[in-house]
């Protein structure tokens, strides 16, 4: 089964792939080379693993993962291309876990709890399927690089973005520590990152006013009128070389201006 590209998971490169979609998933592969190094020797879930490389790098260095996702697509893809005797594949909602209490060592969950609508569902799951002083580590974007002052998130699949701030309120309510980094990039992706998540306040609060005060059907007729976005420009001037995951790195520093939030939280 070859996995739809909707433009919401992160997907290895391919043909035909923009640069722009290219960095997305090396910023991801270098978030799981971070958690690879909590995860050593561990029973690890990896909640929301989408594509399944993320958890084939995992099950390099852990003792068994489990890959779990909402979409039946995405585990059948997955399985069908990162088999290993170290790794298990199900699909199932974060909010009711099939899985007994105090199953795993340490969870992995990246870019999943902007897509809940019931994050105190989510993190009791995490909680009750981890022990005491053990690891979760969560991601989610940084809305204050995305998102205008007051404007509601433009991806149509997240429910609420985060910034540092924000972040920290909702998991420190849930765990006993949280440690806040942000996966932050050299000089010429963060400009590319930039430029890719800017938004022009003149379309997007006409826009937000637009959905906040017409009827849902009215507006959904008005949204259907809008002329497509243009498709995605391919860079002819790159090839897959050209970064790394090594351009990526994580800092306590400056989480207001990080690509992507990172928390490592304990049990």
């Amino acid at each position: 089964m070859t996995l739809a590209d909707t433009k919401e998971r992160a997907l290895p490169w391919h043909a035909g792939q923009t640069l722009d979609d290219y960095l997305v998933y090396l910023k991801q592969l270098a978030l799981y080379h971070f958690a690879a190094g909590l995860c050593q020797g561990k029973i690890v879930l990896d909640l929301g693993c989408g594509e399944g490389y993320g958890s084939a790098s995992l099950a390099r260095s852990a003792r068994q993962v489990v890959a779990a996702d909402y979409s039946f697509e995405a585990v059948v893809h997955a399985r069908n291309n990162y088999a290993a005797q170290n790794l298990a594949f199900v699909v199932c909602d974060a909010r009711h876990l099939p899985f007994r209490d105090d199953a795993f060592d340490a969870l992995v969950s990246f870019e999943v709890i902007e897509h809940m609508q019931s994050v105190p569902e989510y993190l009791a799951e995490i909680k009750r399927v981890l022990p005491r002083k053990t690891t979760a580590i969560l991601s989610t974007p940084n809305r204050l690089l995305r998102l205008l002052p007051f404007q509601k998130p433009w991806n149509r699949y997240h429910v609420r973005e985060y910034d540092d701030r924000e972040l920290a309120r909702v998991l420190n309510a849930a765990f006993v520590r949280v440690q806040l980094l942000g996966a932050t990039a050299i000089p010429p992706i963060l400009e590319i990152e930039k430029r890719r998540v800017k938004q022009n306040p003149f379309v997007a609060y006409p826009r937000m006013l637009a959905q906040m005060l017409l009827p849902r059907s009215i507006y959904a007729l008005l949204k259907g009128a809008e002329p497509p976005a243009p498709p995605a420009k391919i860079h002819e001037d790159w090839n897959a070389g050209a970064f790394s995951v090594n351009d990526f790195m994580l800092s306590a520093d400056e989480l207001r201006e990080c690509i992507t939030l990172v928390a490592v939280c304990e049990r």
